[in-house]
């Protein structure tokens, strides 16, 4: 496996509504291999959120758990995508995932579970050789 599955945790507030984001530990030798020039972000907006804490409900969170273990499970073991980020902000999941090739990353995705039926999410793919979509956000997180 390019990188290892050790997970760093941000929490904090975002005008006035709670905030975590959460990024692979190892992520620059991803980022250094430079095989991986293609920025896909999944966005599963929940249906469910908690009113004090702005994240979704504890349920459909047990769900996105679920998706983001087989997410991992289905794009990295050919090591063609990474998956680096989540986000979770106003009930809004999100995943940035860095890959080299967007047709087997999206064969890969077709093979996630749905044995409860399609999830909610919406998929978006752009050119980022730089990781800028990925380093802007770490960049505003550290001390």
């Amino acid at each position: 496996m390019l990188v290892n599955n050790l997970w760093v945790r941000a929490s904090g507030d975002l005008n006035g509504v709670p905030i975590s984001i959460q990024f692979r530990k190892e992520w620059e030798a991803a980022r250094d291999a430079g095989n991986y020039p293609q920025c896909v972000q999944i966005a599963w907006n929940a249906s469910t959120r908690d009113d004090s804490s702005g994240f979704p409900g504890a349920s459909e969170q047990a769900q996105i758990l679920l998706f983001h273990e087989a997410l991992q499970a289905a794009l990295e073991p050919q090591e063609n995508a990474v998956v680096v980020m989540m986000i979770t902000h106003s009930g809004i999941n999100q995943w940035i995932i860095y890959c080299n090739d967007l047709e087997q990353l999206q064969q890969d995705l077709d093979t996630v579970p749905t044995e409860k039926g399609l999830y909610p999410i919406e998929v978006v793919a752009d050119e980022d050789t730089g990781w800028n979509t990925f380093t802007q956000v770490h960049s505003a997180i550290q001390p």
